[in-house]
């Protein structure tokens, strides 16, 4: 799918170049070949692929050829009660973005709505018509929608805003996760479950951590992308010369009233900067992300202790079963030897054993081996091993 965004209308799919025309923001979503070919035609420089941006090195994450800037992160997204990872790219030039993604992203469906929503600042001021006019005035010409000056380094500031708003939320969703799960492990339990289903308890529970941490690596990929991204473009400067005059603040809502924009710093007016370079009030807001990636990440570090913690504590569950299953083996064991060995004893071929014409010798030995038996036990029970005086 390739779509182009333009301010104040809908999306559109892209199939010609003409479909392009005037679109700031083009979106390839999960491509083909024919797409990628027509969007590198409309580039002027290749696409990357899903390897390419698949790379974990830095220099191939972020990286400026011919002028503009390719970035890629991995980005974390919820499927209902699962979570994956895909990368995602963004190619940021002085008159487009082009993003490319391989999954569905609700940030990316989010700012091409406040795309879609804007309406041009740029419309001229109504006719006053005399009191008796004696020719009508001329007609006043709208300029189309699609006319107000964004900027695309506007949209991916918005993006950047919208991915690390969706993150938050999914480490939301994370902690309760983590939430559920410490209950679930260090709960009372008033009914002992069956011998049969403690191990399906321990794995599941072990399984569920597992996830946890799972989440947590990939969370982490995440953050570490986006703050990459985050402090690239906020030491990304530019001049009051190549400033361009926005029509909109294509912002979320926590985001600060807009400050007029910095002047130039002396002996650099007139300078040309790379397109991937951010005004003031651009970079203030890439500020506002990076701390608030810093916060999160420190969120996600103390939810990676937290479930190592999980980890041991289950481990140390297990450890408590199997102590208490090697109690039970120890004592069966125990409570066997004594009679095995009369048994034994009596069961020898000698011609001469005292109690071998005895009338009362066989209960004698059932006896004496019942003794052997009750004895350890009520041994046992008493030192707690069975369940009895603690």
């Amino acid at each position: 799918m390739f779509l182009a965004h333009r301010p104040g209308m809908p999306a559109r799919a892209v199939e010609t170049e003409d479909d392009a025309r005037n679109a700031v923001w083009l979106d390839l979503l999960n491509p083909t070949s024919h797409e990628l070919a027509l969007a590198e035609k409309l580039c002027g420089q290749p696409i990357p692929s899903l390897e390419d941006l698949s790379a974990i090195e830095s220099s191939s994450r972020i990286s400026v050829r011919n002028g503009a800037a390719f970035l890629s992160s991995p980005l974390l997204r919820k499927s209902g009660s699962d979570f994956q990872t895909m990368p995602v790219g963004f190619i940021l030039t002085e008159k487009r973005l082009f993003t490319i993604r391989f999954q569905f992203y609700l940030a990316f469906e989010s700012v091409a709505q406040l795309v879609a929503g804007c309406v041009t600042s740029a419309m001229p001021p109504p006719h006053a018509a005399p009191e008796r006019p004696s020719t009508p005035p001329p007609p006043t010409e709208i300029p189309p929608q699609h006319d107000t000056q964004l900027h695309p380094s506007e949209i991916l500031v918005a993006l950047i805003e919208a991915i690390v708003d969706r993150l938050a939320d999914i480490l939301e969703s994370m902690g309760n996760l983590l939430d559920t799960l410490s209950h679930d492990i260090f709960r009372a339990r008033t009914q002992q479950p069956p011998i049969r289903n403690v191990a399906v308890w321990q794995r599941n529970l072990l399984q569920r951590v597992g996830e946890a941490g799972n989440l947590c690596s990939r969370m982490r990929d995440t953050l570490l992308g986006m703050e990459r991204i985050a402090l690239f473009l906020g030491e990304s400067r530019k001049t009051a010369s190549t400033i361009p005059v926005t029509g909109f603040a294509l912002c979320t809502p926590r985001t600060a009233p807009p400050t007029p924009l910095a002047t130039a710093a002396p002996g650099e007016e007139g300078k040309t900067t790379a397109a991937y370079a951010l005004s003031g009030i651009l970079r203030a807001r890439i500020t506002s992300v990076s701390r608030d990636l810093s916060s999160l990440d420190a969120y996600v570090s103390q939810s990676q202790d937290k479930v190592e913690f999980l980890l041991d504590a289950t481990l140390g569950f297990i450890n408590i079963e199997q102590n208490g299953v090697m109690k039970v083996l120890t004592v069966v064991s125990f409570i066997g030897v004594a009679p095995t060995l009369i048994a034994g004893i009596y069961g020898m071929n000698f011609k001469d054993m005292p109690e071998l014409s005895w009338s009362f010798g066989y209960w004698y030995s059932l006896g004496l081996m019942a003794a052997t038996i009750v004895l350890p036990l009520l041994w046992f029970w008493k030192k707690g091993w069975l369940g009895g005086i603690k």
